[in-house]
């Protein structure tokens, strides 16, 4: 759902070389030789100063190798997001320009400069995305997907250009049809799945520039597979035949356990967040403490709250903290603890930042009088956790009409429906949706437009597709509920997977 650091350039290239001395009317190379190669995966598994000493050490002994200075990136861009500190944000956004005045010396007729380019721009876009500065994200993008798109044209054997392209294409596929012309008039067009195929051509070859580099196409392919195109299935059998090392690699420790909170798998996630590799020259990612909490709250263990706890002493950004404070007021009045759960709440108003779907949410939560009901929160954090007999547990004996509050009884249908999709029942399943739905449609809640989407989903896997775009239809037309955003670009997506748009 879902990267930072220093050094880079600026200290491997400006420190250890001024543009004065060594790299003055030089004759530069494009050597991803093995020392950058290992250096690439030191930084894409989150060893950052491992990565970075050998960066330096290949600078030293090939002063004119711009590879250095393209893999130098990674550190600023993988901590950025990860960490989300603002201070560090504003002490490495200077390495961009640095870093593109000497690539940008570079020799033109190598595949190796366009592409260079286009990552430093892309990467940079996801940072100034995390850091809310969506205008300069979206200018970023547009010259990375500019480039890349030349490169292309020139270069059409250099298949390092399929990953990041693919997936910027994949990327502009997913805006929604009321922004089309802005990608239009931008001369960017896209589509989820032919952008998915050119990642998958990439990694069926091993020859070439294609032997490396392989470890963002899997993490790019892998979220693509499963966030906008639903194929959790595929993507999961993919990991499990994969000889991926999820305790060494905490990139890929961070996917595996983001997959498995995103799909009902909470004892999956604790199994690969507990196994990973804690060693001291690892990035510090409090986000993994987070994930854990989360993980075990849907458990209804108590140990989650030290996690939340220690997500929040060290985290300096302010993505996910409203949503962690919500969390832990979760457990607390799920167990029956009102003070506890008071007291977590208010903790909410204040804290953290309301950019993403969750914290928008959990805003509202301490900003509502009213709280949860905590039978209902029970079964849901349980059936969200893949505990889907206890949840049934908690459900039954009662019904919608029980409930005198119409948001308790959207929930109370809108869980079973839920639990029954996930246990593999559809039919017992679409009653409680449609009937989520009817009640539903029109409030700010998004139990109604969740219950659309998700239909959407079981009759495209039954090959129902009218029935199945009409239901993403149905979901993109419902206004002012939670998760609007998240929500509709998952029913834009269905749309396009089966042709929708044409």
């Amino acid at each position: 759902m879902h990267r930072t650091f220093r050094l880079a350039c600026t200290v491997l290239v400006l420190t250890l070389f001024p543009l004065t001395g060594v790299f003055a009317g030089s004759k530069y190379v494009y050597d991803f030789n093995s020392r950058c190669q290992q250096a690439y995966q030191s930084l894409v598994s989150l060893r950052i100063a491992e990565g970075n000493a050998l960066l330096r050490e290949e600078l030293k002994d090939n002063p004119n190798n711009l590879i250095p200075v393209l893999l130098a990136n990674y550190d600023d861009c993988l901590t950025l997001l990860f960490n989300g500190d603002p201070n560090e944000y504003s002490r490495r956004k200077a390495n961009l320009d640095k870093r593109l005045d000497l690539l940008e010396q570079g020799d033109e007729q190598s595949p190796w400069y366009k592409y260079c380019i286009g990552v430093l721009h892309f990467q940079w876009a996801a940072v100034r995305i995390r850091y809310n500065e969506y205008w300069s994200a979206g200018l970023e993008f547009r010259k990375s997907f500019i480039q890349l798109k030349d490169n292309r044209k020139l270069f059409p054997s250099f298949r390092n250009n399929q990953v990041l392209l693919g997936l910027e294409e994949a990327i502009v596929g997913t805006i929604p049809d009321s922004y089309k012309w802005i990608s239009g008039m931008l001369g960017m067009k896209g589509d989820v799945r032919k952008g998915t195929a050119q990642i998958v051509d990439f990694l069926s070859h091993r020859d070439g520039s294609a032997a490396l580099m392989r470890e963002e196409a899997i993490f790019f392919y892998c979220y693509l597979k499963f966030s906008f195109l639903s194929d959790h299935k595929s993507v999961w059998k993919y990991l499990d035949e994969s000889v991926l090392d999820f305790r060494n690699n905490h990139l890929y420790a961070f996917m595996k356990a983001n997959f498995a909170l995103n799909d009902n798998k909470a004892q999956l996630a604790e199994q690969v967040l507990k196994g990973r590799n804690t060693g001291s020259e690892y990035l510090d990612v409090p986000v993994f403490n987070y994930q854990l909490g989360t993980a075990l709250l849907q458990k209804m263990d108590h140990d989650c709250i030290a996690y939340f706890q220690q997500f929040l002493n060290r985290y300096k950004g302010k993505l996910f903290v409203k949503d962690a404070y919500q969390k832990m007021s979760f457990y607390y009045l799920a167990l029956g603890d009102l003070p506890q759960a008071i007291n977590y709440k208010n903790k909410i108003v204040k804290a953290g930042s309301e950019q993403v779907d969750a914290d928008k949410q959990a805003q509202r939560y301490a900003t509502n009088i009213q709280m949860p009901n905590p039978f209902l929160l029970k079964a849901r954090l349980l059936s969200d956790g893949g505990y889907y007999e206890q949840a049934l547990d908690e459900l039954k004996g009662s019904r919608a009409a029980d409930f005198p509050n119409t948001a308790d009884q959207l929930e109370f249908n809108y869980r079973y429906a839920r639990i029954y999709t996930l246990m593999a029942q559809p039919a017992k399943a679409i009653p409680f949706y449609e009937a989520t739905i009817r009640a539903g449609a029109n409030r700010q809640e998004h139990f109604a437009a969740r219950s659309a989407l998700e239909m959407g989903q079981i009759y495209e896997q039954q090959g129902l597709n009218e029935k199945a775009i009409a239901c993403y239809r149905k979901c993109i037309a419902m206004k002012n509920h939670d998760y609007k955003s998240s929500l509709d670009q998952k029913a834009k997506a269905g749309i396009d997977r089966l042709g929708g748009n044409k």
